[in-house]
């Protein structure tokens, strides 16, 4: 006899009030861990770009020079976005406190969990798929940049307004359309990579012509122009940035002379996958590659499945994913090892896949309907805890090593000469701009003051 697995009720404490109240908990307990463990020091990329920034704006002769300092190029990236909430953070804060943008950085991250929640809210079991969702995105996975202040706001954000973007697309109005324009300018603001957005608008405008005959192609050619211009822009004034191995500070890996083309492929191909894959693995770039490719395989067979589905917004959400990690091995590939994703910032590419792409698969599977998604979610509880465990000591270890830095009044950054940075720091510290904690950090913060 067959196994059979009864529907789940669509009302009750199993589906609705519980997964809700776990879900609430999750993030919770997320911010407690990350407002215990922010610190109010600038590190690396926080230098330049952010502190820079904001005492480059504070000397201005005049709004022309502010507006500059806003939409200089850092890197081989615009960060205009993040720098104008940076700013507004300073604004209201009247300094700058890193402790207070590491917390303004990863509120992006349930900002896209809402973005889920809008896009599954008529489903009867979306608090369900949520927690899942929720369980596997927000933990210590990625633990490198959940307190490093600028790398939190351009992965976070790139991602938050792409999927507000390909979100506000969907049934497109004029004001949706306009908006999507801002939301995907926004992210083209924050990384290069957040550029690929622009083509997944397009997609889903084709989509809406093409398959689900909702709306006339001329919404697609307005798209494609306003794409054009808007990608010409970004790159007024753009200089081409080398990428090379000292940039990144590890010239042991880089492969010198170039590799054949076919090794070259072969290498593109590690990355990619590995990229992809490296959420639950993070000893074996084979084996994350391994995971990649599965991952990578049953996306493309829900889209190729559901293609003439009317919202194809979570496989869009997915494709944004994979579309931003090609983008990344496009410029890492070929100088470091695949080994290297698997315990730094990248990571947090396949955990973005991960959460989206089990989203899409929940919704897309009656199977997951029934008491199969209980599972599931057991599944992504344990990865949960696994990830916060497993990943503790190294934050420790990290957090440790950027004390020491401070309290040995030093600032420095990659491929900056050695003074250059502390410079910037004093600089803003003699401006009132940056007001740095005590020394020994963070000893001296448990330290009883004076008169007490």
């Amino acid at each position: 006899m067959p196994l059979s697995i009864k529907p789940l009720s669509a009302s009750g404490l199993f589906v609705r009030w519980l997964p809700l109240l776990a879900f609430c908990a999750v993030i919770t307990h997320y911010f407690w861990l990350l407002n215990s463990h922010a610190i109010n020091i600038p590190y690396q990329d926080d230098i330049y770009d952010f502190l820079g920034f904001v005492s480059s704006v504070e000397s201005a002769d005049s709004a022309r020079d502010a507006l500059n300092a806003l939409f200089t190029q850092y890197n081989d990236h615009r960060t205009s976005a993040s720098r104008l909430l940076v700013f507004g953070v300073y604004l209201a804060e009247g300094e700058l406190n890193f402790h207070t943008l590491t917390l303004f950085a990863n509120l992006a991250l349930p900002l896209i969990l809402l973005l889920f929640y809008l896009t599954v809210r008529e489903e009867k079991y979306r608090w369900v798929y949520l927690l899942v969702a929720a369980l596997l995105l927000i933990n210590l996975r990625y633990y490198e940049i959940i307190l490093f202040s600028q790398a939190a706001f351009a992965y976070y954000y790139v991602f938050l307004y792409a999927f507000a973007c390909i979100f506000t697309l969907h049934n497109v109005s004029w004001p949706k359309f306009v908006l999507a324009v801002v939301f995907c300018t926004l992210s083209s603001l924050t990384m290069a990579s957040g550029q690929i957005v622009w083509l997944l608008g397009l997609v889903s405008l084709l989509h809406q012509s093409l398959m689900s005959g909702r709306r006339q192609l001329m919404w697609s050619a307005m798209w494609f122009l306003v794409a054009v211009v808007m990608l010409m822009v970004w790159r007024v004034g753009f200089t081409e940035v080398s990428t090379g191995p000292i940039l990144l500070g590890l010239p042991d890996q880089l492969i010198d002379p170039p590799p054949p083309f076919y090794l070259a492929v072969a290498r593109y191909a590690a990355w990619f996958f590995a990229i992809l894959g490296c959420a639950f693995i993070d000893s074996s770039a084979l084996g994350a590659g391994v995971v990649g490719i599965i991952m990578v395989a049953l996306l493309s067979f829900i889209t190729f499945r559901f293609h003439k589905h009317d919202d194809i917004r979570l496989a869009l959400y997915c494709w944004f994913v994979v579309g931003f990690a090609a983008a990344v091995t496009v410029g890492r590939a070929l100088l470091l090892a695949p080994d290297y994703v698997l315990g730094t910032r990248y990571s947090f590419l396949s955990v973005m896949l991960m959460s989206t792409l089990s989203l899409l698969v929940q919704v897309r599977f009656a199977l997951f309907r029934t008491s199969v998604v209980f599972l599931v979610v057991v599944l992504a509880g344990m990865y949960w805890g696994w990830a916060n465990y497993h990943f503790e000591k190294p934050l420790q270890n990290y957090m440790h090593a950027r004390h020491l830095e401070f309290n040995r009044e030093i600032f420095p950054v990659v491929l900056r000469p050695a003074g250059e940075s502390d410079a910037v720091v004093n600089k803003a510290i003699s401006a009132g701009i940056y007001n740095p904690p005590c020394r020994p950090f963070p000893k001296c913060e448990m330290l009883p003051t004076r008169g007490e």
